[in-house]
């Protein structure tokens, strides 16, 4: 009876979705899509954006012949963030709120059912995080196949906090790994899940070689606990951090290996990124924010402005563009690439960004609603005002929740000249307080939010 619910649920799903493919000759090109999520990477981990401890080479190069992103922005947590990406909607948007449904998609068409719609191939390989009950599985939200796990890699284990990551061992981390809708159980160690992974990666851009296929790839790593294989173990200068980005910098490095080796290398867009910033209380088993204020789970800029690469050869010039782009975006971008027309209703936050990243012509979007359990902060343009601030999400020893501090009159920073958000000018710009007060409470009320996640 349950098989039967979810046939009937996924059919009235592509139904809804049938009218979406634009017109299009079948011997017509689509590009190839290979969106790659690093977990809890920070701004300041890799090489093209300043780290001078972590060894990139396959990023950087791939940095180097594409375009380089510099004010891209996630969620500042991982479900919200990864639900704003698959929906196209803003992270603070209605969904389900308990454990069992955590990031709930409802009826939204996500970005591999508008794929799969169009003709695409699709695959997950990798951390899900949006809920594993009946019609959010991902093979429910238009994956044709699935291999990885279904939320963190400290789900199972002791509490996780400072001293048991400082201590942790992969027998007390046993993570399983899921298999389309079959579950095996801990059979793969952590540190072997990137290599796993990348080698699930390589296959499936094989077997795919004949038709446009979207492959997320999505690492549980450098989330906490850490750990890398034994060909990247003490192989780095930043300790076990820098071993497991080495580890993802080489996963990188065989994605674009393999596109080369199947001259598929200018038909396949790349996209590189993180889902929020770095855990930087967790000291040397978390990454750094590169100079920008703030951790994951703070709507500072090191909570939420990550690194982001996109890489099409011979359709995007290198470049380094200082464009606000929200993960949310990649919807509407994706969906134009491919050709596909967005339902009515569907991503309504999400901008194409498309002739910027070809083109080069300046995008549109100028405002941003920073969010975490609540509206926190409003930007406009280069301007920047927080009503409501936190360090952190909780103690790093006692894992004891840390409050968010008000602020009435607001703290107002210039991005463009403070990026670390370190000169509050509230009281210079007195009359833009009130303006940008005045649109935060206008721009709360049109997300009309509710707590993405407790």
């Amino acid at each position: 009876m349950k098989l039967k619910r979810s046939i009937i649920w996924i059919v009235l799903k592509l139904l809804a979705i049938a009218p979406l493919v634009k017109a299009q000759s079948i011997d017509e090109e689509r590009p190839n899509i290979i969106y790659i999520l690093a977990d809890d990477l920070g701004y300041g981990d890799l090489g093209c954006y300043g780290s001078l401890l972590n060894t990139t080479p396959n990023i950087d190069s791939l940095a180097s012949t594409g375009l380089k992103m510099m004010d891209f922005h996630a969620a500042p947590w991982c479900a919200p963030s990864r639900r704003a990406l698959m929906t196209g909607c803003h992270a603070s948007r209605p969904w389900d709120n308990s454990r069992g449904k955590m990031g709930r998609l409802a009826d939204a068409i996500t970005i591999p059912e508008m794929l799969k719609n169009g003709g695409y191939a699709t695959a997950l390989i990798g951390k899900w995080h949006l809920g594993m009950s009946e019609g959010l599985h991902p093979l429910d939200q238009g994956f044709d196949y699935w291999y990885g796990t279904a939320g963190s890699n400290d789900w199972d284990g002791p509490r996780p906090n400072y001293d048991s990551f400082k201590e942790a061992s992969e027998e007390d981390w046993k993570t399983p790994l899921i298999v389309n809708r079959e579950n095996k159980g801990a059979v793969v160690s952590q540190s072997l899940f990137t290599k796993r992974y990348t080698e699930e990666a390589v296959r499936l851009i094989r077997k795919h070689s004949q038709k446009p296929f979207f492959i997320y790839l999505s690492y549980n790593m450098p989330h906490v606990p850490i750990f890398a294989s034994s060909s990247f173990k003490g192989k780095s200068r930043n300790g076990v951090y820098g071993d497991v980005v080495k580890e993802i910098d080489w996963s990188v490095g065989q994605i674009v290996k393999k596109l080369d080796n199947e001259n598929l290398t200018r038909n396949t867009i790349v996209v590189f990124t993180s889902d929020n910033g770095p855990w930087t209380m967790f000291k040397e088993f978390g990454g750094v924010s590169g100079g920008l204020r703030g951790e994951k789970s703070t709507t500072w800029e090191g909570g939420e402005r990550v690194p982001c690469i996109v890489s099409w050869r011979g359709k995007i010039s290198p470049a380094i563009s200082n464009q606000l782009m929200i993960n949310y975006d990649m919807y509407a971008t994706i969906a134009n690439l491919a050709g596909i027309t967005i339902s009515q209703g569907n991503a309504i936050d999400s901008i194409d960004f498309s002739p910027h990243w070809l083109k080069g012509l300046k995008g549109t979007r100028t405002k941003h609603l920073y969010y975490f359990h609540q509206p926190m902060a409003y930007r406009k343009e280069n301007y920047k005002i927080h009503y409501y601030t936190r360090s952190r999400t909780r103690d790093p020893y006692t894992g004891k929740r840390e409050p968010s501090v008000f602020h009435e009159q607001g703290l107002l920073y210039d991005l463009l000249n403070d990026v670390g958000e370190n000169k509050n000018l509230a009281e210079m710009y007195p009359d833009r307080v009130e303006i940008m007060k005045k649109e935060f409470l206008d721009a709360q009320l049109a997300i009309k939010e509710w707590r993405p996640f407790q």
